[in-house]
């Protein structure tokens, strides 16, 4: 045995090992040799009982009354920055990362993903966790190892082998654990440490470049350097409503929910109610005509269109409405917001909500919304209207406009056949020279929409009516986000957790390591001259994972190494990290088609018009608006 001089300090998370009488009978250690019962039934009371855990302006972790049910929250409260990444010695060292390897079970690190959650940063969430007595794997490298999970997804012990391959060198003496322990050091856990994560990782990210790194740009006036430029285009022009990252001053938040489908384990791991899973008889089944759907857990995310990053989430079972969610989640917007919502969420009693707190917001409303002019119209064109909740009336600006996309369909479209109500359809040409395509027979067609917003934002001058239909379109920022995390990082695949508690742990580290990313990506952002939205997702898990496999985050020599790859790369092809540019979403959903899955029948708008609507005639009626209620 090594003298004690020469074993590693161990953490304060990791009990000493129970002293043994000479007959071998193990006497009571610091705990009286009893560790807490943290397995299934007890993660489920965890989050039963969970808090609203939010980041304050300081930094500090608050735990506020939690809204129970099985539904977690977590955020960044307003004026609450994200963390800057560490890019040099000192910073790494603060953050810290060790400067020597250390042993495996004491953390392996996550690449470049190490400059954002350190050590310093997975010890302070997992504060609070009870102490553990850990021979393999402690509860720091069992956080590192659900992160990776989400960034490349796979088995625990697959991935536990990948993470620890260049680590073990300096420490040959230790051993993968076996996939049970992996599932108890797992399960020991429970779900709060990753809100805890989540919630120091999320809040306004600021771009800070990458130190001495000068990208190689084409020369302006040639055609790569023309084609360079439409890739970088800004959002923030002379004039523009754009500066600093915010619009007219305010900073842009989207909403929006989603769903994802949970493991619906069979045979011996049916231990719910009725027969059922455990994540069944937790989540629920969404409504099905055929065969039993799958379990799925409901979740809300608030997102900084800026940096396409996670300011709140929520998460609950798939029977919790959208609103209900979102409502949780209120607490992470402040007077400076501007918060983008769909049809889904607008209600009176949101509406009065809002402007009662002072909050900003621009929400999209149904056609079932009876929106009469109040006084006199506004000088572009858009009018107020009363909205009364409860005995209070207040008043809303309308913004109402119309899309129109140009398509080529095939005969018998749907489009054509029957088009969605709301929707109308209009020829235009007869499939001649006019259609993009003009020897495959299909038909230039011209679709509109009407879209409805209100918002509380009642000066004309200050806040234009074409800025705030054109800033509709970024409320799409949202759905991408969904998509990097759902296909980007996931693959498609459902929480493989057998567990409540285990779905949830999953659910909250695909969002942290996203949002890590989206950190990351800010910084390549500033020193590429773009916008942190508009770079790829799928380049910045590529790189992440290429210094994961490689061992660069186990000490600062190796992440150094990690930094100056990186640096490399962005200084020599900066533009392999920018997505090219597109304006922002407003066609209808029949128009969505995944980029892996789209087919040359599917139908693409080839071209897209904006134009607001003339003011309505005023309709006396002595009846008080009355949209639907939430």
């Amino acid at each position: 045995m090594l003298p004690a001089a020469t074993l590693p300090a161990a953490r304060y998370y990791v009990a000493p090992a129970r002293r043994r009488r000479a007959g071998g009978r193990a006497l009571a250690g610091p705990r009286g040799g009893k560790e807490p019962v943290r397995d299934a039934a007890a993660g489920l009371a965890e989050v039963l009982a969970m808090p609203a855990i939010w980041k304050d302006a300081a930094g500090n972790l608050l735990e506020l009354p939690g809204p129970g049910g099985g539904i977690v929250a977590c955020g960044a409260l307003p004026g609450a920055a994200a963390p800057v990444p560490a890019w040099t010695a000192g910073g790494l060292a603060a953050a810290g990362v060790a400067a020597e390897p250390g042993p495996v079970r004491e953390g392996t690190g996550l690449g470049l993903v190490s400059c954002v959650t350190g050590p310093a940063v997975i010890d302070e969430a997992l504060a609070g966790t009870p102490a553990r007595r850990a021979r393999k794997i402690t509860p720091r490298l069992m956080m590192e190892l659900s992160l990776a999970r989400a960034l490349e997804p796979g088995t625990a012990p697959s991935v536990l082998r990948a993470l620890a391959q260049r680590p073990r060198e300096a420490d040959p003496g230790y051993d993968l654990p076996a996939a049970s322990s992996l599932s108890d050091a797992d399960a020991f856990l429970q779900v709060k440490p990753f809100l805890r994560l989540l919630a120091l990782l999320s809040g306004e990210v600021r771009p800070v470049p990458l130190p001495g790194v000068t990208p190689h740009l084409p020369a302006p006036g040639t055609a790569d350097g023309g084609r360079a430029a439409a890739r970088l285009r800004p959002l923030e022009r002379p004039g523009g409503p754009w500066r600093d990252g915010r619009w007219h001053g305010l900073r842009v938040l989207a909403k929006d929910g989603t769903v994802r489908a949970v493991a619906d384990p069979r045979g011996t791991d049916r231990k719910g109610s009725g027969g059922q899973s455990r994540n069944a008889a937790h989540f629920g089944r969404p409504a099905s005509t055929g065969a039993p759907a799958a379990p799925q857990v409901r979740m809300v995310e608030v997102t900084d269109v800026q940096a396409r990053s996670c300011v709140a989430w929520a998460a609950g079972p798939c029977g919790t409405g959208e609103t209900t969610l979102a409502g949780h989640l209120e607490p992470a917007y402040g007077p400076g917001d501007l918060d983008l919502a769909d049809r889904g969420f607008p209600s009176r009693e949101a509406v009065a909500a809002k402007i009662t707190a002072g909050k900003h917001f621009a929400w999209r409303v149904s056609s079932a919304w009876t929106l009469r002019r109040s006084g006199r119209p506004l000088s572009d064109g858009t009018w107020k209207t009363a909205i009364t909740w409860r005995g209070r009336t207040v008043k809303v600006r309308v913004v109402e406009y119309h899309m129109d996309q140009v398509f080529c369909l095939p005969p018998g479209h749907p489009l054509l056949a029957a088009p969605p109500p709301g929707v109308s359809v209009r020829v235009l040409g007869d499939g001649g020279a006019a259609c993009e395509q003009p020897d495959d027979g299909t038909i230039r067609v011209e679709v509109s929409e009407t879209v409805t917003l209100i918002t509380d934002l009642l000066d004309p001058v200050a806040y234009p009516a074409r800025d705030i239909a054109e800033l509709y379109g970024l409320r799409w920022a949202a759905e991408l986000v969904y998509l990097e995390e759902k296909q980007t990082l996931s693959a498609g695949q459902p929480f493989t957790a057998a567990t409540p508690a285990g779905a949830y742990r999953m659910a909250a580290a695909t969002v942290a390591a996203h949002q890590a990313l989206r950190i990351l990506g800010a910084a390549i952002a500033a020193a590429a001259g773009a916008e942190p939205a508009r770079i790829s997702a799928t380049a910045l898990r590529d790189a992440a994972a290429a210094s994961i496999r490689a061992g660069q985050g186990a000490t600062t020599a190796a992440l150094a190494a990690a930094i100056g790859i990186i640096s490399r790369d962005i200084t020599r092809h900066p533009l392999r990290f920018v997505t090219a540019w597109r304006p922002g979403r407003h066609y209808p959903r029949y128009t969505i088609k995944k980029v892996r899955t789209r087919k040359s029948r599917h139908a693409v708008p080839a071209a897209t018009r904006l134009h607001l609507l003339p003011l309505p005639a005023t309709v006396p009626s002595a009846q008080p608006n009355a949209p639907p209620a939430a």
